[in-house]
C-alpha cells in the first residue's frame, strides 16, 4: 500500500490508489476529524474547521474525487488523477490549507472515528451548533421534542452529509424502504451506528410496498418493518407510516380493523412508538379528516407550502381539525415549484435579492399548526441555509415578495387538486403526472421521475385521448393542463 504522505492544496492525487485517510492535524489549523470510513470502493471524511468556519465534505472514491465547499471548485479530472485547486477562506489570511491530510500505510488498519461525546463537545465550543443548533418543537400528541427542521432522504445520501446534518443539529430524519431502493435506510443505519447517535434522533420510516388491509395486515406490516429495522441497525423507529396514502382504496385502510391492529401490535412489541401516514394525493383533505376520525394516527406528513396556505380552504379546515385533535403535523414539498419551468419569472425575484427557498420554508414554520418541516437538503449550502432559517423569523419583506411570487406564478404550478380536472382527462392521472414532472424539472430527479411515470398504467398515460378544451377550462388556477401533460409525456416516456 502506498504512502501518499501529506496532501496539500494544489497536490495531484491518484485516487485509484488512495486507501485510508486519517490523522488530521489539530495544531495550528484547528481541524478535527468527524468521520473516516474504509470501504472496498471508497474512503471519506468530513472536516470541520473550528476557526475558519468552512465546512468541507471530502470523499475519495476508488476512481473519483469530489469536494464540496462554497467558493471552491470541484476537483478537475485528468484521466486517472485529479488536481485540487489551491484553497483559501476568508479569515485565513489568504494562506493555503497546508498539511491537510495524512494517510496511514498499515494494510488493513482501522479507520478512526471520534466518539459522539467528542463530537458533542466540539460543537458546544461554537454557540448555536450541535444539539441546540435547530430549535425544537413538541410533535403533537407524541409529546416528543424534535428539531423543527427534518432531513428528507429520498436521494442518493452520502454518509458524510448525514453526519454533517446530525452535528448541525438536525435530529428529525424521515426515510422509507422505497427511497433509493432501500439504500437510504442502509446509509442512515451505518451513520447512526457509528456515531452512537440513534437515541438523539427522531427516526421515521414508512411501509411503501406492503400496504394491505384485513387479516393479513399485522403480518405484512411486521415483516416490512423488520426489514427496515435491519437496514437501519436499530430495534425500533420512533414513527412508522403508511406511505403515500392515495385513492379511495387506501383511504379506507384508515378505518380498517386489520390495519389498526397492525400498528397496535407494533407498538406493543416496542418496534414503533407512534403511527402515522404521508400523503400528497388529490384526496389530501379527505385523508386528513379520516386520520382524525380513526383515532389511532399520531402524526401526519402532508404536502404543504405557501400556495396551499392561501388557495385551499378545505385543507385549512382539515388541518384545523388535526391540530385540535393534537395530531403532529409535518410538512413536506414546501417549495411550491414553478421556478425550473419558468426561469425568467423566477430570475426577476432573484434580482430583487429574494431567496424564495428560504422564505418558502420560513412561511410554513410560521404556521403554528406545523411542528416540523422535512426538507430534502442535497448540498451543504442547503443545510446551512435551512439551519439558519430555522432560527430566523419571516421578515415583512420576505412575506411581501413571497406573496408577489405566489400571485405571479399561480398559473404555472399544479396544486394537486386532480379531482377537478381528471373528470375531463379520460383516465390520465393529471396531478400525479405533473408531480412527476416537478420531480424531473425542479428536484433534478430525472431517473426517478421517468420510472414513476412509466410505472403508471397505460390508461393513465393516454395523452392522445385528452379533451383539450374541457381539460384546460377545468383548472381553477388557469394552467395550460393539456400542454403540460403532453410535455410531461415527451420528457418522461
Amino acid at each position: 500500500m502506498d504512502n501518499f504522505g501529506k496532501l496539500e492544496a494544489g497536490a495531484v492525487i491518484d485516487s485509484s490508489r488512495l486507501s485510508i485517510l486519517s490523522d488530521l492535524p489539530t495544531e495550528g489549523m484547528g481541524f478535527k476529524i468527524w468521520k473516516v470510513e474504509q470501504d472496498p470502493k471508497w474512503t471519506g471524511s468530513i472536516v470541520q474547521s473550528t476557526r475558519l468556519e468552512c465546512l468541507y465534505s471530502i470523499q475519495y472514491f476508488a476512481r473519483e474525487a469530489l469536494c464540496q465547499c462554497d467558493g471552491m471548485p470541484k476537483f478537475a479530472k485528468f484521466q486517472r488523477t485529479w488536481r485540487a485547486p489551491a484553497m483559501s477562506c476568508p479569515g485565513a489570511g489568504g494562506s493555503h490549507r497546508r498539511d491537510f491530510l495524512k494517510t496511514t500505510t498499515a494494510a488493513g488498519a482501522g479507520a478512526g472515528l471520534i466518539s459522539s461525546q467528542q463530537a458533542s463537545a466540539f460543537w458546544q465550543d461554537k454557540p448555536g451548533q450541535g444539539d441546540d443548533a435547530v430549535p425544537l418543537a413538541t410533535l403533537g400528541r407524541t409529546g416528543q421534542k424534535v428539531s423543527k427542521l427534518g432531513m428528507g432522504t429520498s436521494w442518493a445520501l452520502s454518509p458524510s452529509f448525514v453526519q454533517a446534518a446530525l452535528f448541525a443539529g438536525v435530529r428529525y430524519i424521515d426515510t422509507s424502504e422505497s427511497y433509493e431502493n432501500t439504500n437510504s435506510e442502509k446509509v442512515l443505519g451505518q451513520v447512526l451506528e457509528r456515531t452512537k447517535m440513534r437515541d438523539k434522533v427522531y427516526l421515521v420510516s414508512k411501509n411503501s410496498k406492503g400496504k394491505v388491509a384485513g387479516a393479513d395486515a399485522p403480518k405484512v406490516y411486521r415483516e416490512r418493518l423488520d426489514e427496515s429495522l435491519g437496514r437501519l441497525k436499530t430495534d425500533y423507529v420512533d414513527a412508522y407510516y403508511i406511505h403515500g396514502v392515495g385513492g379511495p382504496k387506501e383511504l379506507a385502510h384508515l378505518s380498517d380493523p386489520g390495519v389498526k391492529k397492525a400498528f397496535e401490535d407494533l407498538k406493543k412489541a416496542g418496534k414503533i412508538k407512534f403511527a402515522g401516514l404521508s400523503c400528497h394525493d388529490a384526496l389530501l383533505v379527505e385523508i386528513i379528516n379520516a386520520a382524525v376520525d380513526c383515532g389511532w394516527i399520531d402524526q401526519i406528513m402532508l404536502k404543504y407550502n405557501f400556495r396551499d396556505k392561501i388557495d385551499t380552504d378545505g385543507l385549512q379546515k382539515a388541518m384545523d381539525r388535526a391540530h385540535k385533535a393534537n395530531i403532529g403535523l409535518v410538512a413536506m414539498k414546501t417549495q411550491g415549484g414553478a421556478e425550473a419551468s419558468y426561469p425568467d419569472r423566477h430570475a426577476e425575484f432573484v434580482q430583487k435579492g429574494f431567496k424564495k427557498e428560504v422564505a418558502a420554508i420560513k412561511t410554513v414554520w410560521a404556521d403554528p399548526r406545523i411542528q416540523v418541516v422535512v426538507s430534502e437538503m442535497t448540498t451543504f449550502s442547503d443545510l446551512r441555509e435551512n439551519v439558519a432559517a430555522s432560527k430566523a423569523p419571516l421578515t415583512a419583506m420576505e412575506t411581501k415578495l413571497l406573496e408577489q411570487y405566489r400571485t405571479q406564478t399561480a398559473n404555472m404550478y399544479c396544486h394537486g387538486c386532480g379531482s377537478l380536472c381528471e373528470t375531463a382527462s379520460k383516465g390520465v392521472k393529471v396531478s400525479e403526472v405533473l408531480r412527476f414532472m416537478r420531480y424531473y424539472e425542479s428536484y433534478g430527479k430525472r431517473q426517478n421521475a421517468r420510472a414513476l411515470y412509466q410505472a403508471l398504467p397505460p390508461e393513465a398515460r393516454m395523452m392522445a385521448e385528452l379533451e383539450v378544451d374541457k381539460l384546460d377550462a377545468s383548472c381553477p388556477h388557469g394552467l395550460p393542463v393539456s400542454d403540460l401533460l403532453k410535455k410531461a409525456d415527451r420528457m418522461l416516456s
